[in-house]
């Protein structure tokens, strides 16, 4: 007989004041969620002229980089500059340091990188190798910048710390510049074709001009002139430490604007972003939200009273989910991986609409489809097995095309691809057949 599970073993979103609060159904998390060496491959593969050398075990080696390869292979933006310095049992107990070192000088003189990014696993974190030595110790030997990310997975529950902290690495490489008038960076995108989005089009036809696209477009050299610009614009919180750092040491100030859905936020972003770089969006601004919200109140009464589970998407958990609430569907559960920036304010505009569903774990699927029946919702938004939400006459909806996206085409899209997904399902409820909208 399986074990049962319950959403009694849960907190509700009024009931969550830290990230220890967010609970899991089971002991054991499965799939279960990436580690931070997993941030890393996503993000350090953009930069040009970037080798990364990650040093651990052979499974950390070898997952890192075969996902490289296939990541490049379906991404022309991403380089697969990833080398393995696979440990054995004489690194665990005598270290490693002599060994390294040569693999970097062996590095630095075949490949010729600008820089080396060397990152570390748990096994080194749980020894206690410097890596900081290593650094201090060659860099002088070496034409390349070194730099160094830690990804021990035991003090984490995600893959977001590796994005941050090769982000915030990247401030190594940066060069005190003269300021170049009406010129942004943008930080933490991590998708190629940012000059297509609706905010960028919106920039560029005011004259406003692209510095520097971390990491998604960007070199060595770009980065190290990245100081030159008027403004930071932050477009996911995992840039934001950057961003700080950059405050401090360079005086570039920044802008978080991220993709949101409520319509407030975003012309708030705008606003600020105007205010910032002294140009006129007022028109721009009152046109698009305009058509956002006339496309939104069209739709309105396809989607209240819906419900709904939050699953993985590339999008602020409880952001999303409040905009869900303003536009009357009904959240039954949340997936969260944790807290960040401006979280509890979203928990609060739930709970105000009404509404004050679970918050669970994210990554733990496998019991929580036990509980899909009890649940009942008609709609899973996210990631997740489509035969098996098909089966219990769910739709679901995945996000990735609107992530890529910045400003009102965020929830312009989404509200679409949602209203497309509840067409289909209205469309074949008779013949009790559900669609997944991919």
């Amino acid at each position: 007989m399986s074990y049962k599970y319950s959403l009694d073993k849960l907190k509700k979103v009024s009931q969550i004041e830290t990230a220890k609060d967010i609970k899991q159904l089971s002991n054991a998390q499965f799939p279960g969620t990436h580690c931070p060496l997993f941030g890393v491959a996503l993000t350090s593969g953009y930069i040009k002229d970037l080798y990364t050398l990650v040093v651990g075990t052979d499974e950390c080696t070898y997952y890192t980089k075969t996902f490289a390869m296939e990541r490049s292979n379906s991404d022309a933006a991403m380089e697969d500059n990833f080398l393995s310095f696979a440990i054995d049992q004489d690194d665990v107990v005598f270290g490693c340091q002599e060994k390294l070192e040569k693999a970097i000088l062996h590095i630095d003189r075949k490949y010729r990188p600008k820089a080396i990014l060397l990152v570390t696993t748990c096994v080194l974190e749980v020894i206690g190798e410097d890596f900081e030595a290593i650094i201090y110790s060659i860099q002088d030997q070496v034409e390349a910048r070194l730099m160094v990310v830690h990804t021990e997975h035991f003090k984490c529950n995600s893959h977001i710390p590796g994005i941050e902290r090769t982000l915030e690495a990247l401030i190594h490489l940066m060069e005190k510049q003269p300021v170049r008038s009406g010129t942004i960076n943008i930080l933490g995108h991590r998708y190629s074709g940012v000059e297509d989005t609706e905010l960028l089009k919106l920039l560029q036809s005011k004259g406003i001009e692209i510095n520097v696209v971390l990491p998604s477009s960007c070199s060595i050299e770009t980065i190290q002139k990245a100081s030159a610009a008027q403004l930071n614009i932050v477009t996911d919180f995992t840039a934001l430490s950057l961003a700080e750092k950059m405050k401090q040491r360079f005086g570039v100030d920044y802008v978080y604007f991220d993709k949101y859905l409520n319509l407030e936020r975003i012309e708030a972003g705008y606003r600020a972003v105007a205010d910032h770089l002294a140009i006129d969006l007022n028109m721009a601004i009152a046109t698009l939200k305009s058509e956002a919200i006339e496309l939104i109140e069209k739709i309105r009464p396809q989607l209240e009273g819906k419900s709904f589970i939050y699953g993985n998407t590339p999008l602020l958990a409880f952001e999303f989910c409040s905009f869900l609430c303003q536009l009357g569907m009904a959240p039954k559960l949340i997936q969260a991986r944790d807290l960040y920036v401006n979280d509890d304010v979203y928990m609060k505009e739930i709970v105000a609409a009404g509404f004050d569903p679970y918050v669970s774990r994210i990554a733990n699927i496998a019991p929580l489809q036990q509980l899909y029946g009890e649940i009942k919702p008609n709609i899973y938004i996210g990631h997740e097995n489509p035969r098996s939400l098909m089966e219990k006459g769910i739709t679901q909806v995945v996000m990735d095309m609107a992530a890529k996206k910045l400003g009102f085409e965020v929830p312009i899209t989404f509200v679409k691809m949602l209203s497309k997904a509840t067409d289909k399902n209205h469309a074949h409820t008779g013949r009790g057949n559900h669609h997944a909208a991919s």
